[in-house]
Parts: structure tokens; C-alpha cells; sequence
């Protein structure tokens, strides 16, 4: 059940309520007057750790493309910097 915020329009008290996304409060806890709750914004609650095979297998080949896209100039680096001479002092 999604967490919802509202904020009294009178006492400016921010409440933290859980309710179906279907039903909305209206009256303030705090100073007791009806229909002064105002809902807030919020932003989406995005799990991380949820991932289908389908965006699995697309990190994959975004993986596997950023590599073949880089090995030629990883190459070219390290042909590049092992043969130039450092001073050892």
C-alpha cells in the first residue's frame, strides 16, 4: 500500500498517511478541522533490486557494446603508454 503525504491548508502540520490509492483524507489530525488537508507531490518509490530477464538481458548487450565499442581505444592506449620511456628519478 502506497505511503501518501498531505499538509493541514491551517496548521502546516505534514502527515504521512497509508491508504489504497483510491480514497484521499481530507480532515487534519492535529487541529481537528474538516477538509483542510492538501495531498502533496511525491515521488515514485522505484525498487532497484526488481529486475526482469528482459532487463537483464538488455544491460547485457549494453555491456557487451560499450566494451567493443571501448576495446579498440583501450588497445591503442596501452600499445601507447607501454612503449613510451618514463624517467625513473
Amino acid at each position: 500500500m502506497p505511503i501518501y503525504k498531505y499538509k493541514c491548508e491551517l496548521c502546516n502540520e505534514v502527515f504521512s498517511f497509508m491508504h489504497p490509492s483510491s480514497e484521499t483524507r481530507i480532515d487534519c489530525d492535529n487541529c481537528e478541522i474538516k477538509n483542510s488537508l492538501v495531498k502533496l507531490l511525491a515521488k515514485p518509490l522505484i525498487s532497484k533490486n526488481v529486475k526482469t530477464d528482459k532487463d537483464n538481458s538488455n544491460i547485457g548487450e549494453i555491456t557487451k557494446k560499450f566494451i567493443e565499442q571501448n576495446r579498440e581505444i583501450l588497445d591503442k592506449q596501452k600499445k601507447e603508454y607501454s612503449s613510451k620511456e618514463y624517467d625513473k628519478s
